[in-house]
């Protein structure tokens, strides 16, 4: 007559448990190994990890470089236009004054990057621009 025998193996990254034995003793330390190895941290070779790492940086730098920065619609660029034409900048504005006021006006301005940004777009057209005594940059309609 043959012994009934059963076999289980389990694998998580570098652990990797097997035991054979009666069926009923499988089965129990089958749910043993089953809910410890849930538990258990892998500890992985120096090497392993710093490739995972690697791996990761790799992915959200591909995930950056879908996404674009800023404004979807041209929103600021009309806004200060509009400005200009309300004679908002007949004398000298510094970038957080025109800040000030766009959002005043309901513009939705994400920061002061996007500002000043589109007021150099407009400064060898439409607007001067100097240095005040602070080393800041103001801005007026060109006259």
């Amino acid at each position: 007559m043959s012994e009934r025998k059963a076999r289980f193996r389990i694998r998580k990254g570098e652990i990797e448990i097997e035991y054979e034995g009666s069926p009923d003793d499988v089965n129990s330390r089958y749910k043993e190994a089953f809910e410890w190895i849930k538990t258990a941290t892998v500890a992985l070779p120096p090497e392993t990890r710093a490739a995972k790492k690697r791996e990761k940086k790799i992915e959200k730098s591909e995930e950056k470089a879908e996404k674009r920065g800023g404004s979807r619609t041209a929103v600021i660029g009309p806004a200060i236009d509009e400005l200009i034409k309300e004679g908002f900048l007949d004398d000298f504005k510094n970038a957080h004054h025109i800040l000030e006021e766009l959002r005043r006006k309901t513009v939705p301005v994400s920061g002061l990057p996007p500002v000043r940004n589109a007021l150099n777009r407009r400064v060898p057209k439409t607007l001067d621009r100097i240095k005040d005594k602070e080393g800041k940059w103001v801005y007026r309609k060109k006259t």
